[in-house]
């Protein structure tokens, strides 16, 4: 019902961008009326570019879960290329380069192959379709909020939130403009300018993360494929067909290419670059411009990249960028991942989180709707969830930026990022592929088992250990890396105690030194890759007894 100054609706959503929209979606595809209020309006830049498999499969979980099939789009290039938005790009590998100053070229390069989807709606002879991608986040953004909109939710763009009131059935949020919105429901997925959790004081300072971070980003053109400048031996799969990381101590910059295939729209390459604060603290007069000069005077390998690159937007510079929240969840409101945290783009992370806490909480919303209680405790599970993802993600990162002061001790950390990445697909792609195998509810309904745990792991075993037992071992191991920041230890020691304490826990069913040996030839890829050739992420993921259990030959 609606009137001149008064909007009511089931939910309000605070932000239009990827999590905004995608809830919008799923909720009036369930029948719940939606107003999307967002302070800005489409296009815009934004980050969180780079996609990953656990990110693109839990956007599959939602797809199917909530009978909106056109976020399929989404999780596979091809499909995001012809149906969304062909300015994005594709993203067939992780690529990482390690520079010492004044090199000419990379002291140690590594390249992470990303398996090609066997659940995407591209399939083309026979073969699967290449699975990740590099969104242009202004045109994903736009197509999602059109998205949503055409199924039937209200709009209020450029629309700023300026207090939330808890009345007996609802929530009223008065705007700027003086209209009220009354809803029995909110989610607030506005990130890092949230209006709840100004209003609720909810921001943690200083953040509880173990990751100090600061970044400076641009667009640009004219930045050189790096496989065209020929510094290394031949990969593969084409460095400028993934997201590749330039690593030196204390930092790392991002180069994201959206123009790196045949039916390219987009000349921009998204670039960053990322300090650890506590070795590269923010110099005090020196813009983001100037910074950015000063590290390609200092790194001619990274620099020869750049020659001809022009930044077409200003730079971004912040400060730190981490944040955090005591509580994400309240009576009648819920803040999404974003809008409760960040800890920073090492590995691209951040969407993970997002997908995953929309698929939990998403489910938990609507049996609240159906039983018309809408109180705290209902979801905790999704809060529990949020700030484990958090916590394991700072720790991951974190690991990284101190494992930064030395190439082999970041090959044993690459490392253990990539153990922990296959832990979170295996957990989610066995009922996912039995699903699409047997299209019945009850086996996509294991997704949704334990919310409250991150599904995560260290190894290439999954369900082995719980949640807490999981994030006290990658504590450990940060602890073990604190040692070296605080210099207590040297890298070749820190190495050796990673190792030795990952040897210790049989569980995790595979030789830490053998994959460094296997990330150090070129090109890597998973094990299984090079065995059976490139052919899905199912039998690289899976073993053949996990393949048959779940009625899938591998």
């Amino acid at each position: 019902m609606e009137s001149s100054r008064h909007l009511h609706a089931d939910v309000v959503i605070l932000g239009s961008g990827l999590a905004g929209s995608v809830a919008a979606l799923c909720l009036l595809r369930a029948g719940r009326s939606v107003v999307l209020v967002d302070q800005g309006t489409h296009p815009r830049f934004a980050l969180g570019e780079s996609t990953n498999t656990p990110a693109s499969l839990w956007l599959r979980v939602i797809a199917e879960r909530f009978k909106v099939p056109e976020l399929l789009h989404l999780t596979s290039a091809e499909a995001l290329v012809r149906h969304v938005a062909p300015s994005s790009g594709i993203k067939n590998n992780f690529g990482f380069m390690y520079h010492r100053p004044g090199g000419h070229a990379p002291e140690r390069f590594w390249q992470a192959i990303i398996p090609p989807a066997f659940l995407g709606d591209c399939e083309r002879d026979g073969q699967p379709a290449q699975n990740e991608m590099h969104y242009f986040r202004q045109d994903v953004d736009a197509w999602l909020w059109q998205q949503a909109l055409a199924a039937g939710a209200i709009a209020r763009p450029a629309t700023e939130v300026i207090e939330s009131v808890a009345r007996d059935r609802g929530v009223e949020l008065h705007t700027a403009a003086g209209e009220v919105l009354h809803a029995r429901f909110v989610i607030d997925a506005s990130g890092h300018r949230s209006p709840i959790a100004r209003q609720f004081g909810l921001r943690e300072l200083p953040p509880r993360w173990r990751t100090d971070s600061r970044t400076l980003f641009t667009h640009m053109v004219g930045v050189e494929p790096w496989e065209n400048l020929q510094l290394v031996p031949d990969s593969m799969a084409r460095w400028s067909q993934g997201t590749l990381h330039h690593c030196f101590d204390g930092g790392w910059i991002w180069v994201i290419p959206f123009g790196n295939h045949r039916a390219a729209t987009n000349r921009l390459c998204s670039v960053g670059l990322s300090f650890d604060n506590r070795r590269h603290p923010r110099p005090g007069g020196l813009d983001a411009k100037a910074e950015w000069d000063r590290v390609m005077a200092t790194y001619p390998a990274i620099a020869a990249q750049f020659r001809r690159a022009v930044a077409v937007r200003p730079w971004v510079h912040t400060d730190r960028v981490q944040y955090s929240s005591h509580c994400c969840v309240g009576d009648r409101w819920w803040l999404t991942a974003h809008a409760a945290g960040a800890v920073d783009a090492l590995y691209s992370m951040g969407n993970i989180s997002t997908f995953h806490t929309l698929a939990i909480g998403l489910e938990r919303l609507l049996r609240m709707f159906a039983a018309d209680d809408f109180r705290r405790e209902h979801l905790l599970p999704v809060e529990d969830l949020t700030s484990a993802l958090f916590r394991f993600q700072d720790r991951v990162v974190y690991g990284n930026y101190v494992a930064l002061r030395d190439p082999a001790l970041l090959q044993t950390w690459i490392a253990i990022w990539s153990l922990t990445d296959t832990a979170r697909i295996r957990a989610v792609l066995m009922p996912l592929v039995k699903y699409f195998r047997t299209r019945s509810a009850t086996d996509l309904a294991a997704c949704f088992a334990h919310p409250s745990q991150v599904l995560t792991g260290v190894g290439m075993r999954t369900g082995i250990t719980d949640t807490t037992t999981v994030l006290g071992e990658l504590d450990h191991l940060c602890d073990l890396m604190q040692e070296l920041e605080i210099g207590r230890s040297t890298p070749a020691e820190t190495q050796m105690r990673i190792e030795a304490a990952l040897a210790s826990r049989p569980q995790y069913c595979i030789d830490l030194s053998e994959m460094e040996r296997a990330f150090a030839r070129m090109p890597w890829s998973f094990a299984p890759l090079s065995e059976r050739g490139l052919r899905s992420y199912g039998s690289c993921f899976l073993t053949p007894h996990e393949m048959n259990t779940i009625g899938q030959a591998p």
